[in-house]
């Protein structure tokens, strides 16, 4: 099971970052891979939210529906696919640090191999890692700049 985990240190307090994160208005906004994002159910930011998205992730566009699944208020937020072609389960985690907050991204995924292909799959690790590396260093320039939407 190809795992992904990415941090960044973003010089704000955890309750604003955690804010920004919960809010799924945000998602496309510091998301440079999320073509769409919308909620779909439940109170953005709320255990058992639902939000329906279309992704691209090593060149293909993926469309999957996700339940922000439990909430850990200031401290994590567990996100799982509920309708998707790769099985996932995400875990924002919030720590705060001297400077800030750091936030860790950690997800496991289910083989890409099925959907890309076997033999690319450790490509397709290296592009997403790369994606969700920038997607946080986004979240924290918005952040730090005051340009984020406020949550």
């Amino acid at each position: 099971m190809p795992v992904t985990e990415e941090s960044v240190v973003i010089d704000k307090p955890v309750d604003e970052v955690f804010a920004f994160f919960a809010d799924p208005e945000n998602a496309p906004v510091y998301m440079t891979n999320v073509m769409d994002y919308e909620l779909v159910s439940g109170a953005g930011g709320k255990e058992g939210s639902v939000s329906r998205a279309t992704v691209k992730v090593a060149g293909r566009r993926i469309e999957l529906t996700e339940e922000l699944a439990r909430v850990e208020p200031g401290r994590a937020q567990h996100r799982r696919s509920v309708k998707s072609p790769i099985r996932y389960e995400t875990v924002y985690r919030f720590e705060p640090v001297e400077t800030g907050t750091r936030v860790t991204f950690h997800q496991d995924t289910e083989d890409v191999g099925n959907f890309f292909g076997k033999f690319t799959q450790p490509v397709v690790e290296k592009l997403y890692a790369r994606d969700v590396r920038n997607n946080l260093e986004h979240a924290k320039q918005l952040l730090e700049e005051g340009d984020a939407v406020e949550g």
